[in-house]
């Protein structure tokens, strides 16, 4: 599915007086446990205000009447581990520090407490204490009319900014269930509307997202001379409407089968169809498609939001066209897409990941083009280039220190219980080095197509609550280039 909205979020820190060393809970449990093994058999949630039982309690590692060994290094349980990052090995704790990181990647609480308490014999009770995050939304939307934000901010202009707003409800009836409505105006504008059901039918591992949106740009990248992208800037140069529905499969605690179909109309201006003939497929202004993409994901990462230790695989394909509602557009794209995420000591941390991904044929139109540049299939330090192609592969690699430990800052007395009365934050230290190749033997004259490219440098992350993510770069290039940039989102 193209993506559609470009958001910059402006966020403002507070800092005040530390309260404490916790990232975004704890597992904790009794001084001693007389038994080798014991029975979980019940369990207890507390600050759920909104959030049903049931979505907290699924996201578990085991269930009701599980026997658990409780002795360290010895346990039969370790051939089975998913995360190599707790120092203490038994079965016991690594589920429940398991079961606590699948409740903070469902994206409804700050933080998560996980316990137990011994009710009768080798019998306990699961303690499980959230805090819920805010749920209501509304902010603004930044959409630049420029290829990036690296490039806009080497000559900003208020001018180049269209503005709008996003709202958003993330837990619906406490099912998480979400809302959103999104748009913004100015020399480009656009609409979004979106709704997610995570869980339904049987057993509630079917989930489905249905999303409709509209936009009209006035920036559109035409083209690439020497790697550098060729800009036309006028009103209603691209148009497109994207309707679709996503539905999610959910096989087991950490495997998922995703399947998305999307149907989308294009146009594009007279002035850019004589720019590039080539821009849209069969040579014409407007196309019609309806595409499926499916995927198998394999996520064992202890948060979502900013791995430090876990697994993340994924095979995919996408059929782009499936010739019922129009033979102009027919292309097929397939990949794997490994990342992988190790804790060496107290305070550095390692990630990789390589993505490959291929097409049948060649020589696509430049909009069903891959791009090694975009949001998320980027090496860094090439922000300012675009290498568009075929097919591609790379690979990003960070060597992580811990700088500021994940910290929590006060900055409400007053209001117990407020959803912002903490700030957390945390810094890390990147050492980073990537590399990439793009397959595109029917451009001319882009040196940097069809040539291993390498990047490294250093960079600093600064991770909040929330989800937001705020890189600082400064990355060297292997054709000779240098220099500082900003991105938002994880490295990795």
């Amino acid at each position: 599915m193209k993506k559609l909205l470009t958001l910059t979020l402006v966020c403002i820190c507070f800092f005040g007086q530390v309260l404490s060393q916790n990232e975004d809970g704890k597992v904790t449990l009794p001084e001693s446990i007389q038994f080798d093994e014991i029975i979980i058999n019940s369990i207890e949630v507390a600050g759920n205000k909104l959030t049903k039982d049931f979505i907290i309690t699924r996201e578990l590692d085991f269930k009701i009447g599980d026997t658990l060994n409780t002795i360290d290094s010895k346990s039969k349980f370790l051939g089975m581990q998913k995360r190599k990052a707790i120092g203490d090995s038994s079965e016991l704790l690594l589920r429940l520090h398991y079961s606590r990181e699948n409740i903070i990647n469902t994206k409804l609480f700050m933080t998560v407490d996980i316990g137990i308490e011994q009710t009768e014999g080798n019998a306990y009770k699961l303690l499980i204490e959230v805090t819920e995050r805010h749920y209501w939304w509304i902010f603004p939307v930044v959409k630049l009319n420029a290829p990036n934000f690296n490039e806009w901010i080497r000559d900003p202009d208020i001018a180049d900014v269209s503005m709008g707003l996003f709202f958003s409800h993330n837990n619906l009836f406490g099912t998480s269930q979400q809302m959103s409505i999104a748009g913004y105006v100015g020399k480009s504008y656009a609409a979004l509307l979106g709704y997610r059901i995570p869980w339904i039918g049987h057993g509630k591992k079917t989930g489905v997202t249905f999303v409709a949106a509209y936009q009209n740009l006035y920036t559109v990248e035409y083209g690439s001379l020497e790697n550098k992208r060729q800009m036309l800037y006028e009103d209603n140069s691209f148009q497109n409407f994207i309707y679709g529905a996503k539905f999610k499969f959910r096989t087991g605690l950490y495997n998922y089968i995703n399947v998305t179909l999307t149907g989308e109309w294009v146009q594009i201006s007279d002035t850019l169809f004589s720019l590039d003939t080539n821009f849209l497929a069969k040579q014409k202004k407007i196309n019609n498609s309806f595409s499926v993409y499916v995927d198998y994901t394999y996520d064992t990462r202890n948060s979502k939001s900013y791995p430090l230790y876990g697994n993340h695989l994924k095979a995919f394909i996408n059929k782009e066209g499936m010739g019922f509602i129009s033979k102009d557009v027919d292309y097929f794209y397939y990949g794997i897409d490994f990342r992988f995420y190790q804790k060496l000591s107290e305070r550095w941390y390692v990630a990789e990941m390589v993505k490959l991904e291929n097409s049948s044929g060649e020589g696509r139109p430049y909009h069903y083009q891959m791009n090694m540049t975009d949001k998320d299939d980027y090496i860094r330090g090439f922000d300012l280039f675009t290498l568009k192609g075929d097919a591609m592969y790379y690979t990003r690699n960070n060597l992580k220190y811990v700088l500021v430990k994940p910290n929590k800052r006060k900055v409400k007395e007053d209001q117990k219980g407020s959803k912002f009365k903490a700030l957390q934050y945390a810094f890390y230290i990147n050492l980073f080095a990537d590399a990439g190749y793009v397959t595109n033997k029917f451009t001319e004259d882009n040196p940097y197509n069809n040539k291993m490219l390498y990047s490294w440098g250093l960079g600093i992350d600064f991770v909040t609550y929330y989800d937001l993510v705020l890189r600082f770069e400064y990355a060297f290039t292997s054709i000779g280039t240098n220099g500082f940039f900003i991105r938002f989102g994880m490295p990795i």
